[in-house]
């Protein structure tokens, strides 16, 4: 039985407790941490060091609140039966007119005390402000966890990474990046400062950031470049291929070897559908390109810095001029 407000509780000690329980054969089984901080739920003990009650705030007396400062976690195991059988001693004869589940140890007896080793375990969420404060120290165990995986996160203060995501081993993650959902990082990659990614994939070796963005869908190969205030969404970018500035990719696929220009736009909506862009292996966008979707550059095609692609660019074609024309073709 565990306390429905207890987020930061581990599944390690549930165990903990639950193999205590099974080991000592004792009617009941009670988690307990160290905490000078707290004030509610004092765990009192006996001589033999069994627990003899459990005492709430409002019923502690000035001697127990300034001495006793091990409080009861929330986490319990009881003999079924013998918890039956006891419950309906309970009594509402409290400062607080409420019926205590922990007097029931006042009817079970012995009861065993396992203590835990975290005192963050036992907090419970009661309002917004200790909401905040969960978070946080979930969002430390959890860059934590990843640092000694391998992965090097340079101001953990300033870094938000969910649960869900996967970050191969020496990595780099820079201040204020945030990763969410399903995203996978590579190894050896570098994250940051300043980067949002969001149930993407970025290939090993690759690098995003400051100010990147990437969206859901985005799939980044390895030995990629993204560069400062680039964004990418429901894109794939082959291998070697960068985009290295202030540009945005929408519906796009990018071949291996690709060069898009600082300020490359692609036109994805057409006001009813999203269309898709094609870029080819080796292709190299000029600055400033604005690519209207559906559309497609072949294989070692070039654009002019400022062009207007509307229609399809051949294989080792180059397109100038708004709208882009070809004007030189591969022999």
């Amino acid at each position: 039985m565990v306390n429905g407000d207890s987020p930061l509780l581990t599944a390690a000690s549930i165990l903990k407790v639950i193999h205590a329980h099974q080991e000592a054969g004792s009617p009941a089984t009670i988690a307990s941490v160290e905490d000078p901080t707290r004030d509610d739920g004092r765990v009192i003990r006996n001589r033999d060091g069994w627990l003899e009650r459990i005492v709430e705030r409002k019923d502690a007396t000035a001697e127990e609140r300034a001495s006793v400062h091990e409080f009861n976690v929330g986490v319990y195991c009881f003999d079924g039966s013998r918890l039956v059988e006891e419950l309906d001693k309970i009594k509402d004869d409290n400062k607080a007119g409420e019926f205590y589940l922990t007097d029931v140890f006042l009817h079970l007896k012995p009861v065993t005390v396992v203590k835990l080793d975290d005192p963050s375990e036992a907090m419970g969420i009661k309002d917004r402000v200790r909401l905040a404060r969960a978070t946080d120290i979930a969002r430390r165990r959890l860059l934590e966890r990843l640092m000694l995986g391998g992965v090097t996160i340079v101001d953990p203060d300033s870094t938000f990474v969910d649960a869900t995501v996967t970050i191969g081993q020496d990595t780099v993650i820079e201040p204020f990046t945030v990763l969410k959902g399903e995203t996978q990082i590579g190894a050896e990659c570098r994250i940051g400062p300043h980067v949002y990614i969001e149930d993407a994939r970025v290939g090993d070796r690759s690098d995003c950031g400051p100010f990147a963005k990437l969206r859901p869908g985005t799939e980044v190969g390895e030995e990629v470049h993204i560069g400062s205030f680039a964004e990418l969404v429901r894109t794939k970018v082959g291998r070697r291929s960068r985009v290295p500035h202030v540009s945005y990719l929408g519906d796009t696929d990018v071949g291996e070897d690709a060069n898009i220009g600082a300020g490359t736009i692609t036109a994805n909506f057409d006001g009813t559908n999203k269309n898709r862009t094609e870029i080819g292996d080796g292709a190299f966008v000029g600055v400033d390109t604005m690519l209207v979707a559906p559309v497609k550059l072949g294989k070692g095609s070039r654009t002019g810095a400022g062009s207007v692609v509307t229609k399809d660019v051949p294989d080792g074609a180059t397109a100038v001029g708004v709208p882009a024309r070809v004007v030189r073709r591969k022999s």
